[in-house]
């Protein structure tokens, strides 16, 4: 087991690469816009029961501006908080991270940046933003999938958690993790409420 001094060294280089620059990780639950808006009140709730227990698969989807993006940082920032590790990465960022790690044949090429992969596959929380906006070669898919069961292997188990967002709906993912995301044992939150970015004011 990690002695106290060194989980912390383990949650503040997380944090480094979480990915969260420093307003973002300011960033809490409590600071996303809910009133007259149900659905970011259900979505906001099944985040506080996520890091009640922050285990298994959280997905949120539906239109661009309804505070997706907060809410995964804002989960991201309270575990942070508690010296859990957890770590922020959207899509695109976390597949250019697994394509420097490999060479031209698929070996590894960047230790570092190999090492860096693994830690995304043990994090105890790994938060995916922007999951549906990647072009998904059948290399691309190969890694998604990897990632994707060892995390919900691990989430089934009480290991570990996994929250990822998105603007189109899941069912539409390849039919193998969508299989895995409605699994009865995780949730998938729709959020229907408008973008509200054109109402923010300085």
């Amino acid at each position: 087991m990690r002695c106290s001094c060194k989980a912390g060294e383990d949650a503040e280089r997380l944090q480094r690469i979480s990915g969260l620059n420093a307003e973002e990780r300011k960033i809490k639950l409590a600071d996303i816009e809910i009133a007259s808006r149900p659905a970011t009140v259900e979505m906001v709730k099944s985040c506080e029961l996520f890091l009640k227990e922050p285990f298994g698969f959280l997905t949120l989807w539906g239109g661009p501006g309804n505070a997706k993006t907060m809410a995964l940082q804002a989960v991201v920032n309270d575990l942070l908080n508690c010296r859990r590790s957890a770590v922020y990465v959207t899509a695109f960022d976390l597949i250019s991270f697994i394509r420097s790690a490999f060479d031209g044949q698929r070996n590894v090429m960047n230790d570092n940046a190999y090492e860096r992969l693994l830690r995304f596959e043990r994090v105890d929380v790994l938060a995916i933003d922007e999951f549906d906006k990647l072009r998904v070669t059948d290399w691309v898919m190969e890694q998604l999938t990897d990632l994707i069961d060892r995390r919900y292997r691990g989430g089934i188990s009480g290991l570990s958690g996994t929250l990822i967002a998105m603007n189109s709906d899941p069912k539409e993912q390849n039919e193998w993790i969508a299989s895995r995301l409605f699994d009865g044992r995780n949730r998938v939150i729709h959020n229907t409420d408008s973008d509200i970015r054109s109402k923010l004011e300085r």
